[in-house]
């Protein structure tokens, strides 16, 4: 038996938000979510947003919908035949791994938060000038991260908005890691190669500049894409040439 909610009606950042809080709350694994119990705190919550004029947005009502069809799928009876039992492909699983990317996402968030709270206040003056090799530098995970940070706050300073950069938002748009992979793999391969802050350029939703900076890792773990440093403060991407597909 879980424990009864008890909601200070915070505003979560979308129904998958308000999902993972859900099974955090009550201790339960992600993988086997006891989805009746799930689903009537989930509606707990809207009715009282509801009695407290939330406004939520509509993907809050189509989840609703997703879980109550889940819900109905898990009480109809049990194959008799085990082996069919077996392949039976389990109602949750979509769910599961949508909660899974999304708290992928959240953790990256935090992660970021934290790095704006402990360097927002810091400034860099110019690099002295140095005579450094044309050899390539190749990079640490690390090294990625200082710079995608840079190059969040070089875009802050240079486009300032009125809000903090990384606010929480009620209508949070989705974006694909692996569409984003694809995107920046076909970047890289008809340019050659890009400087690292470019890739961010042009985007203005923290989303889509978390999920580019996911799939960049991902890519260069596939061993996809290559970054090293030829000078200081230039980091760039490049295609693996080498790479046995």
């Amino acid at each position: 038996m879980m424990e009864k909610i008890s909601f200070k009606l915070e505003v979560f950042e979308g129904p998958l938000d308000l999902l993972l809080h859900l099974i955090e709350k009550n201790k339960v694994n992600i993988y086997d979510i006891p989805i009746a119990e799930i689903t009537s705190q989930y509606f707990e919550y809207l009715e009282c947003a509801s009695q407290m004029d939330l406004e939520l947005s509509s993907e809050f009502i189509v989840l609703a919908a997703q879980l109550l069809y889940i819900k109905s799928k898990m009480l109809l009876p049990r194959h008799c035949d085990q082996e069919a039992e077996e392949n039976e492909e389990d109602p949750r699983q979509e769910l599961v791994e949508r909660l899974l990317e999304y708290k992928k996402y959240k953790n990256a968030t935090a992660f970021l938060e934290e790095r704006e709270k402990k360097y927002k206040k810091i400034f860099y003056k110019n690099p002295d000038v140095i005579e450094v090799s044309e050899q390539s530098l190749f990079l640490s995970i690390n090294d990625l991260v200082d710079a995608f940070y840079s190059a969040v706050l070089r875009k802050q300073r240079e486009n300032p908005v009125q809000r903090p950069y990384f606010n929480n938002v009620l209508n949070k748009e989705e974006v694909s890691v692996n569409d984003k992979m694809k995107d920046i793999l076909q970047i890289v391969i008809t340019k050659k190669e890009i400087r690292f802050i470019d890739i961010f350029k042009k985007m203005t939703s923290k989303s889509e500049i978390i999920a580019s900076f996911l799939a960049v890792l991902e890519l260069i773990k596939l061993n996809k894409i290559i970054a090293e440093q030829k000078r200081p403060d230039h980091i760039y991407l490049r295609y693996n040439e080498r790479m046995v597909i």
